[in-house]
């Protein structure tokens, strides 16, 4: 049997549904089963155990500020290619546009499986009800599965590196037997949206009172486009931090985080990847979207977030116009005491 998944969300969503994706490999062992994704996300998806294919396709209907005519013609070019498979059963797990069970329902698929939405989900072969408000996503994800019939219990989740992955990430840091006892921190600066970042200020006061308190090995992670951003967190900066910003893949950088001691960032698909590492996470939550939906999932996870009255906006920038910004009520002081109590305990445990 031909099973495709469409995962055609951020780096986020495709970690939180690793234990969907195990299941659906218990559940058919012998079965080809594979995901279609869109480039951003590829290194994940190949390293994931549970595909047997990875189709890459950025899915155009949900990037920000395009216009109706790019939307509906990514969304048929993405079903012509489904329709080109022989698929005999689909799964869509995204419940947030419209147009996502039209793709699902028009692919061709012998069965076609998604969330109910009303009128556009007419084409859908099975409709499950839309998740219930505050249920984290991961459950979301096994929710969908179970309605359809296949159950599951394990909600840990899981990352994959290779040796090589290793190796970039070890040319990076001094062997620990030279550092005995000191701490080693990464602190990762990016995040989705405007909405969702602290500012430059606040992270470049982190990292100095990192080191000023305990004197942890410092590094600075984030993407490509996060450089500049970088750059201003840096400048005039006196403490000594080992800057990757831009340098390492996803899964070199998850490799990194298996080394650390702890790992500080925002609402982002790398705080995810570090949480599903199993590493410690401070993650430090905007109020743009429902902490208790889209919070990273770990035993060691600890999120800093506040709640004001305009949450969730659901707002790639804070759509707000009297001075206040949910990412700012979050202080220096108060990520400080979470991080040297993490760091404390570990301490003790050594």
């Amino acid at each position: 049997m031909e099973i495709v998944l469409l995962r055609l969300d951020r780096i986020g969503d495709f970690i939180l549904g690793i234990p969907a994706y195990r299941a659906l490999r218990q559940a058919y062992p012998q079965d080809r089963i594979s995901v279609v994704v869109p480039s951003f996300v590829a290194e994940l998806a190949k390293a994931c155990p549970y595909f047997d294919e990875v189709y890459l396709f950025d899915a155009l209907w949900l990037f920000p500020g395009q216009k109706p005519l790019r939307r509906w013609g990514s969304a048929w070019k993405l079903v012509h290619f489904l329709r080109s498979k022989e698929i005999d059963l689909l799964f869509d797990f995204r419940y947030q546009s419209r147009l996502d069970p039209v793709v699902a329902g028009l692919s061709g698929a012998r069965q076609r499986v998604g969330y109910d939405l009303g009128w556009v989900s007419r084409l859908l072969t099975f409709k499950a009800p839309p998740p219930a408000p505050g249920t984290h996503q991961v459950d979301r994800n096994l929710e969908l599965l179970r309605a359809f019939g296949v159950t599951a219990v394990e909600r840990d989740l899981e990352m994959w590196t290779n040796r090589h992955d290793r190796k970039t990430a070890d040319s990076w840091v001094p062997a620990q037997e030279l550092l005995p006892n000191i701490p080693r921190v990464l602190v990762h600066v990016g995040a989705a949206t405007p909405a969702k970042r602290w500012n430059p200020e606040s992270f470049a006061s982190l990292l100095y009172e990192l080191h000023a308190q305990t004197q942890a090995e410092l590094y600075l992670l984030g993407g490509e486009q996060d450089i500049p951003f970088a750059h201003e967190v840096l400048d005039g900066l006196k403490c000594p931090v080992v800057n990757l910003t831009g340098k390492l893949s996803l899964l070199e950088t998850a490799s990194l985080t298996k080394e650390c001691d702890l790992f500080i960032g925002c609402d982002s698909g790398l705080t995810h990847v570090a949480a599903a590492s199993g590493v410690k996470v401070l993650c430090l939550f905007s109020a743009a979207n429902e902490v208790e939906v889209w919070k990273p999932l770990g035993k060691g996870v600890k999120v800093l977030t506040r709640y004001p009255s305009c949450s969730p906006c659901h707002s790639h920038h804070c759509l707000r116009t009297d001075g206040y910004f949910c990412m700012d009520e979050i202080k220096v002081e108060d990520v400080m005491a979470e991080a040297t109590e993490i760091l404390s305990k570990l301490e003790r445990k050594k």
